[in-house]
């Protein structure tokens, strides 16, 4: 009888830890292009169906169990809500409505399963809503609007759902191409002139201001939102260099330094930030290695959580460019690591920040790489093959 008890408090305990282990493991999303039917050509390697679910073993950081959650049109760039209980997603097209716009698309998140249950779809404010991110209130999201070359604001109802657009901003200016003049030889960009680009807007770590890149006029602006109208009201606009296109960026943890990634110079720009101001701190640094010559865009930046280091994504050279962050904001590139892929469109850490992923849109693969005491991604050799993936955010 004694053994027996035994017996069944070890059955006991291996359940229990058996249970804990399970509920530790990570889940993350991965969002995709889908193929375009109104525009074949849009996409031409748009082979996702929309947001799928993967398993990630917490000891190796590998992806695996890939299952599709929501069949959507290019959800592109995706974003959680500040109780992961929504998921808002854009849906990066140029077909929606009577306005042949954008659109965003909310889902109810089952925190057991990770299944998506769609709620509802609104126009996004412009064409081919290409990043979108929840306001610190928690009461609106904002849009930015590629080829639209637009910010919108986006009310939230009380139940997860999308409201009424309540603010949809539209620069003005000089018309940029994509020629710019400290490029690296042979990158040849494009000489059509063209209007605003947004690629990308997020609130400062403080919540006081909004900061939004427009990679088509080579304008960097700050509003502040006022959270009971949802408007954006201008602080100021920076120019960065004509035809660099400034796409993607970061603020330091202190949200004392902005890190802009800029797309068609294949360059990073520090700047301090305060009061809604930027400050230019030295000269602007290459992501690519030192002599290269050809072409190259950019697209992704990351920062890590102690904001040691930077990464940056090539494109053509497919390639990850490792910064080091020293202790007045400057930056020193330690490293290129190949994507193992073609066209890395995003990048992303898991939430140990022990493993880096390279989502290669035009490798059609999810890549993972694990960290060295450097901060450098090292290769792990393991390949996750996913349809022109866009982004990946992971659940808690």
């Amino acid at each position: 009888m004694k053994f027996l008890r035994t017996t069944v408090a070890v059955a006991a305990i291996a359940a229990a830890l058996g249970s804990a282990t399970a509920a530790q493991a990570a889940r993350a999303y991965i969002g995709t292009y889908t193929p375009n039917l109104a525009d074949p050509k849009a996409y031409a390697n748009g082979h996702g169906e929309g947001i799928y679910l993967v398993n990630v073993d917490d000891a190796t950081g590998v992806p695996s169990g890939l299952k599709l959650v929501a069949k959507d049109q290019s959800p592109s760039w995706f974003t959680l809500s500040a109780d992961h209980k929504f998921l808002y997603a854009v849906n990066e097209i140029n077909t929606y409505g009577a306005n042949k716009s954008g659109s965003i698309t909310a889902y109810a998140v089952d925190g057991a399963s990770g299944a998506l249950k769609k709620l509802n779809t609104v126009d996004s404010g412009g064409a081919i809503p290409c990043f979108i991110v929840p306001d610190p209130s928690g009461k609106f999201l904002l849009t930015a609007n590629y080829t639209g070359g637009s910010y919108s604001v986006t009310r939230l109802k009380p139940d997860g759902s999308l409201g009424e657009t309540t603010d949809i901003v539209k620069p003005s200016g000089p018309m940029s191409v994509y020629q710019a003049a400290d490029r690296p030889p042979g990158m040849f960009g494009s000489k059509e002139p063209h209007g605003s680009r947004g690629h990308m807007i997020l609130p400062d770590p403080s919540g006081q201001f909004v900061v939004g890149a427009d990679a088509g006029r080579d304008q960097i602006f700050v509003w502040k939102l006022d959270t009971n109208s949802g408007k954006l009201n201008q602080v100021s606009v920076t120019k960065s260099v004509p035809g660099s296109g400034p796409r993607h960026f970061r603020f330091s943890p202190d949200g004392k330094t902005l890190y802009f990634l800029h797309e068609q110079n294949s360059r990073i720009q520090v700047y301090g930030f305060a009061d809604g101001k930027l400050t230019a701190k030295g000269a602007s640094v290459s992501t690519l290695p030192d002599g290269f010559q050809g072409g190259n865009t950019t697209s992704e930046l990351l920062i890590d959580k102690a904001g040691k280091h930077l990464y940056a994504a090539n494109r053509n050279h497919d390639s990850i460019a490792t910064f080091a962050i020293a202790a007045d904001g400057s930056i020193k590139r330690l490293a290129n690591t190949h994507t193992e892929g073609t066209i890395p469109r995003t990048l992303a850490f898991d939430p140990s920040g022990k493993y880096f992923y390279s989502l290669n849109q035009g490798g059609d693969n999810l890549v993972t790489f694990r960290l060295d005491a450097n901060g450098v991604p090292k290769f792990t050799g393991k390949f996750l093959a996913v349809g022109a993936p866009a982004a990946m955010v992971f659940l808690p």
